[in-house]
């Protein structure tokens, strides 16, 4: 589904190229100046044009030029300004706070010299500065310029192909479900997200940890009740068994407590923000979002963390790091016993559960809490062995893990938003705790590459067969149940054909396409009448006819038709008829919708009949597009009823009519 904010824009793009061309420009000239370039999210929004690219709503190579010298006249700008200025710079804010922005920067051009200007742009730390550094530092305006525009051609295309595939995957989304695009775009908003978080909270922490530590240790010294517990976790002269469990208690109980408080001010949970929320992602279901999200889910099933879990700790018992094992073993009784006492004290049922009347989950969810703790402190004893400087990544890996399971389990309905966060903030804020005890205390190194390793192995060992054994009945288990309509004959011929959708819906019921015919019969005879009438079935959606779409002198026939949602609901039955035009074809569907007749049980199916034409994108891609000025021709489908009962009538949609059809 394309927002009317987005379809104007698109319109606005398409109408003004000119505008376009300077817009890109200016944006790629702002991105590479120093200090500006600090400022302007030139990446992002170039990653924005090369979608716009992806939709077909902008030309590839005038955005490269474009884009291209923008690069080229930002750069040499702040060439010129470190060619004029020198050591003038540095006084300049936000050189003068931050000084190591300058010092990086001469590093890495000491270092590399002039290829350091045609790589630089491209390691963050250093893009906005390396030009201004090597004015600076009298490199010829010659060698300059030409390692500059070596690097702008090379740039350009490194920031607008990920957005161009970015935006062709969306347009494709778009076609098959308005609700798969918007979600495509939920999650890498998510993941977007959680990168930044985790990537600007790590630095954060390992800049001032210490300092932070260091200063709130001395202030709590002399303290009644915060002054032990700081000596126990901060100083590494003191056990920090007694400081653990004293945090323990105050935090299960605070959780208790804030959650009796709530219920006793009649503030009840779900909220009408997670009933919302429940709501939106249930309309954002589909099929294959479905299959993905329950397998995601099952990763951090207890089937499959409680096994790594205890594998975890065997190993660090069997290498004698006794004290990461304790500190494990803390986590998982933490776990364990978020687990029995909130499912026990505060039972919540979640929104599957709310609606069938079945309580059984919990808030905060105990399973957010558990592969917080499990994932998270695995990331925390790794990343004490590595360099500072990687340790961001560690814990970026545990983060998509976290989030996605998190995420998937919302999405299926068994959480809700208030549960979810709930618990991922308790899971958290004990990893914490435990990573400053255990980080704060001397202990012996552990050897991260072969806990990495058994952590791993574990996970596939457990997680493969739970999903090989259980995936099914888990998939089975989250569809969204519907209850079927049952109608008579006449009463469906006569009126009640009004009742059944005639367009194709889409999220927050979005109309798609008319449904010009409605068939009263079994699958197996409709698929047969269309085969003898010459329509085949429509090529499949495979690994094959996806690389082709990279084919730019590909037929059409070699092309996949793509399933479409209707309500949630993948088209149960394809096919394809092609006409005179090589170019060209028809492509029939049709989708069970859970209406039945009284007589004989027969189900109703509701049809759409659109044409396709085969459409070139800048000379790279070839899709097949529906065409949705196409009108079929009145014996198209003709012979295919012949000697069937039918009725033509005039639907919602004054430009099109319904053919009826009882077998």
């Amino acid at each position: 589904m394309q927002s009317e904010f987005v379809s104007n824009l698109f319109e606005w793009v398409a109408a003004h190229p000119g505008w376009m061309s300077i817009v890109i420009f200016l944006t790629a000239m702002a991105e590479s100046l120093t200090i500006v370039g600090i400022i302007v999210p030139g990446a992002l929004v170039m990653f924005g044009l090369g979608a716009l690219i992806g939709f077909g709503h902008l030309e590839f190579w005038s955005a490269y030029w474009w884009s291209t010298w923008g690069a080229i006249v930002g750069d040499a700008i702040s060439f010129w300004i470190g060619r004029v200025f020198q050591q003038g710079i540095r006084q300049v804010w936000p050189f003068a706070k931050h000084p190591e922005m300058i010092a990086h920067s001469e590093a890495f051009f000491r270092k590399h010299g002039g290829k350091g200007v045609l790589f630089g742009r491209f390691f963050g730390p250093v893009r906005g500065t390396i030009p201004t550094v090597a004015g600076m530092m009298d490199m010829a305006w010659r060698n300059f310029m030409i390692a500059n525009v070596m690097s702008a051609m090379l740039w350009a295309p490194a920031y607008l192909i990920p957005g161009m595939a970015f935006g062709a995957s969306l347009d494709i989304a778009s076609r098959v479900a308005g609700r798969l695009a918007v979600l495509i775009l939920i999650v890498a908003v998510l993941l977007w997200s959680t990168a930044w978080l985790v990537t600007h909270a790590a630095r954060l922490f390992q800049a001032h940890a210490t300092n932070w530590s260091q200063r709130f240790h001395a202030w709590s010294r002399g303290r009644r009740f915060i002054g032990p517990i700081s000596a126990s976790l901060l100083d590494p002269a003191q056990g920090e068994l007694r400081g653990l469990a004293t945090l323990a208690v105050l935090l299960l109980g605070g959780v208790v407590l804030i959650s009796l408080s709530l219920s006793a001010a009649g503030q009840q949970l779900p909220s009408g923000l997670d009933q919302s929320l429940s709501h939106f992602l249930q309309e954002l279901r589909t099929p294959w979002a479905d299959a993905l999200m329950v397998f995601t889910a099952e990763l951090g099933d207890y089937q499959v963390m409680l096994p790594v879990s205890l594998v975890v700790f065997g190993w660090l018992v069997w290498r004698r790091n006794h004290s990461a094992a304790w500190h494990w073993l803390a986590a998982l009784c933490f776990g364990m016993a978020t687990n029995l006492l909130f499912k026990w004290l505060l039972p919540d049922s979640g929104p599957v559960e709310a609606a069938q009347g079945v309580p059984g989950y919990s808030f905060p969810s105990s399973h957010a809490t558990f592969s917080t703790l499990v994932l998270g402190f695995l990331a925390v004893l790794i990343a004490r062995e590595i360099s500072l400087t990687r340790r961001w990544i560690v814990y970026l890996a545990a983060a998509f893990l976290i989030v996605p399971i998190a995420f998937a389990r919302l999405y299926l309905g068994v959480h809700w938003l208030t549960d979810t966060l709930a618990g991922l903030c308790l899971g958290l804020i004990w990893v914490t705790v435990l990573g400053i005890a255990y980080n704060r205390h001397p202990k012996a190194p552990i050897q991260w590459r072969g806990l990495l390793a058994y952590s791993v192995i574990a996970l596939l060992a457990t997680d493969l067969p739970h999903v090989g054994s259980d995936y099914s009945a888990d998939l089975r288990r989250h569809q969204p149940k519907t209850t079927p309509r049952v109608l008579t004959l006449a009463r469906w011929w006569t009126a009640d054909w009004r009742e059944l959708p005639q367009q194709r819906l889409d999220f927050r019921g979005h109309r798609r396409r008319d449904l010009v015919l409605q068939w009263a019969g079994s699958r197996k005879a409709l698929e047969s009448r269309l085969r003898a009438a010459g329509w085949q079935p429509a090529p499949a959606l495979t690994w094959k006819g996806v690389l082709l779409w990279l084919n730019p002198q590909v037929e059409l026939r070699e092309l996949p038709v793509l399933p479409q949602i209707h309500a949630g609901r993948e088209d149960a039955l394809a096919l394809v008829r092609y006409d005179d035009q090589p170019d060209t074809r028809w492509v029939l569907r049709f989708w069970d919708i859970d209406a039945r007749l009284r007589e004989g049980n027969l189900p109703i199916w509701v049809g759409s009949l659109i044409r396709q034409k085969k459409e070139p994108r800048m000379r790279l891609f070839t899709f097949a597009v529906d065409d949705p000025q196409s009108r079929a021709p009145g014996d198209l489908l003709a012979p295919v009823w012949r000697g069937l009962r039918t009725r033509v009538v005039n639907g919602a949609n004054p430009q099109e009519r319904i053919t009826l059809i009882a077998d």
